[in-house]
């Protein structure tokens, strides 16, 4: 037990260098298909404009709470991510492609 102790107390010497600790920073880049706008996700209409007013009324009101959504979820995502790279940016004093 008493050499356990000493080989313990021999492992914390003052004379360790203190560990290096290096941070790095990496682009994270968005595709450009998420910049663009959830538009698409509209109801299809049929052509012949077979639809009573409450099916109108219905599709409307599904379609902007969709675009809604999916444009508030995908400007907070675009947004994360560019607020990040010009985090990185400044931390290191270099521009990014």
């Amino acid at each position: 037990m008493l050499a356990a102790l000493a080989l313990t107390a021999s492992a914390c010497s003052p004379d360790s260098p203190e560990p290096v600790i290096r941070l790095v920073s990496t682009r994270v880049d968005v595709p450009e298909t998420s910049r663009q706008s959830c538009l698409s996700l509209m109801s299809v209409l049929p052509e012949d404009g077979g639809l009573s007013e409450e099916e109108v009324t219905n599709k409307w009101g599904q379609d902007r709470v969709a675009v809604k959504v999916c444009d508030s979820r995908r400007a907070g995502a675009v947004a994360s991510v560019d607020n990040a790279n010009a985090a990185a940016e400044a931390a290191t004093g270099e521009k990014s492609d």
